[in-house]
């Protein structure tokens, strides 16, 4: 089980009722739903409304930010509120939100510090992990624990090659083209995570994504399209005999231009579904 994103489409009027609405959208794929039907839909066992607090959702169209209708993250299950980054949130009507297709530049960018970090392995002694500098947790205060992991992640920081690539990732020079991807370069906390868990492809796609229309979505007719998969119709019980015409949406290209070219006020929210 892990975690999945996904942009559910939704008219308009349902933004007087969005927590009920998303989970209606998304009932035909529930795990545990009682009817009888193909395996392949029953994928998420819960969801929330997530996307303005780490930049996963979408950014607000500059001007637009106070507007009412913005959707920003629901409470964490304890309560606890996690406000969106300023210009980010987790959807609203299409026509506030900032909706792209994949940038060449930012692809370039990922693929560079990809490199770069490769070659700042090459050139230092090998790093140890986060895991070998967290403080262990048993039997510390709150407060007390939280001040131990700082000063550990300060020294998890200033060991090559991590010192090296955060100097050259400060270094980068001012580039609107490529929408704020080079802070999410400096804001890296664990490059030998980050960088052990990708292969260069997949951080140059990571990349090309960054701040693009969500590669997921649940269309407006109930089409579950998953990035690189065949869609599945929520209408229909069992996808190989589903006689409907699926959504051009097999790529995220053409994702992008599907939400562009719903009405306005279609209602886009960014949820994290636990799959």
């Amino acid at each position: 089980m892990a975690g999945f994103r996904l942009t559910v489409c939704l008219p308009g009027e349902a933004g007087e009722r969005l927590d009920e609405a998303v989970g209606e959208a998304l009932a035909p794929f529930w795990i545990d739903q009682d009817r009888d039907v193909h395996v392949d839909l029953r994928i998420w066992d819960h969801w929330r409304i997530s996307g303005g607090s780490n930049r996963v959702g979408y950014r607000i169209r500059p001007g637009r930010e106070g507007d009412p209708r913005i959707v920003h993250d629901q409470p964490l299950w304890d309560g606890t509120v996690e406000p969106s980054l300023p210009g980010w949130c987790a959807g609203g009507p299409r026509g506030l939100l900032v909706v792209r297709g994949r940038s060449e530049r930012t692809a370039e960018l990922a693929g560079a510090a990809w490199d770069h970090w490769q070659e700042v392995l090459r050139e230092h002694p090998p790093a140890r992990p986060w895991e070998d500098f967290r403080p262990d947790p048993l039997g510390r205060e709150r407060s007390d624990y939280e001040a131990a992991c700082i000063a550990a992640h300060a020294e998890y920081l200033a060991q090559t090659p991590v010192a090296p690539f955060r100097a050259w990732a400060a270094g980068l020079p001012a580039d609107p083209a490529v929408d704020g991807f080079d802070s999410v370069l400096r804001a890296i906390e664990d490059p030998l995570g980050i960088f052990g868990s990708y292969s260069r492809e997949a951080y140059v796609r990571y990349g090309a994504g960054w701040a693009a229309a969500c590669e997921n979505v649940l269309t407006l007719d109930g089409w579950w399209c998953e990035w690189g998969d065949d869609p599945l119709h929520g209408a229909c019980d069992d996808p190989t005999a589903c006689p409907h015409t699926p959504p051009p949406t097999r790529e995220p290209e053409a994702v992008a231009a599907y939400l562009a070219g719903l009405p306005e006020d279609t209602l886009l929210v960014s949820v994290r579904c636990h799959v």
